[in-house]
């Protein structure tokens, strides 16, 4: 058996066992499709375990859900959800860095964020991020406070971050101004356990790793730093 559907599947079962006949067919479903899709190559094992671990929670909590649901402009959203007429996307975050980002990691993360809510968070009622525990989100202070503290300066700031990862296409000042987040989720794949918290009591909990505002100047001010070319050793 292909290693990722031997891994699906044993997640699904122990899912399955944890929340009962109520969620049998909605984690069924989920397995099913992201297995399909891995036959297309166009999931990866590390977030689809993280996506169905997410999803059969949500199921168990009444919601009808579907991995990598097709939007507007050719985005797909990591797991839409719908429950009682009203509609949530979650995204999803390992705190992958690339290669490319070996000398930037921290603000490439923060900006990576900060797009997804800029970019996906106005197709739903309501939009949160998920997280494996072992991960601390990147998202700037402001974000984690309520939208009408936001300032102009602020705003500006993050697509000053933004406009230096994101450019095609660029990511318009509307957005960010529009942006929402409503929740985090914090996934222990060991347990099959999730976490839901509000953005305040993230900002309670890990505020004190989270950018503030001078933090984001320091990266702008380092720069991109990005030039440095990896090849694989030959011996």
């Amino acid at each position: 058996m292909d290693p990722f559907e031997r891994d699906i599947l044993a997640v699904k079962e122990a899912l399955q066992r944890r929340y009962g006949p109520g969620a049998r067919r909605g984690i069924e479903e989920v397995s099913e499709k992201l297995i399909a899709l891995h036959r297309r190559n166009q999931v990866k094992i590390n977030h689809s375990v993280m996506e169905l671990v997410l999803a059969a929670y949500l199921i168990d909590r009444g919601y009808a859900v579907d991995p990598e649901h097709p939007l507007k402009n050719d985005l797909i959203a990591d797991l839409m959800a719908w429950r009682d007429g009203r509609s949530m996307i979650v995204e999803v975050e390992t705190g992958f860095t690339s290669p490319e980002n070996a000398l930037d990691p921290q603000a490439y993360l923060t900006a990576r964020v900060i797009s997804k809510l800029a970019r996906y968070s106005l197709h739903a009622d309501r939009f949160s991020l998920a997280t494996p525990a072992h991960n601390i989100l990147q998202i700037p202070k402001t974000l984690l406070k309520p939208s009408r503290r936001r300032k102009a300066e602020d705003v500006n700031l993050l697509k000053r971050l933004c406009d230096r990862y994101y450019k095609t296409p660029e990511i318009a000042l509307e957005k960010l101004t529009k942006m929402r987040l409503h929740s985090i989720y914090i996934i222990n794949v060991d347990l099959l356990d999730v976490v839901k918290l509000t953005p305040r009591r993230y900002l309670e909990r890990f505020g004190n790793l989270c950018p503030d505002k001078r933090l984001l100047k320091r990266y702008l001010g380092a720069g991109l730093r990005r030039s440095v070319a990896y090849e694989h050793p030959t011996t």
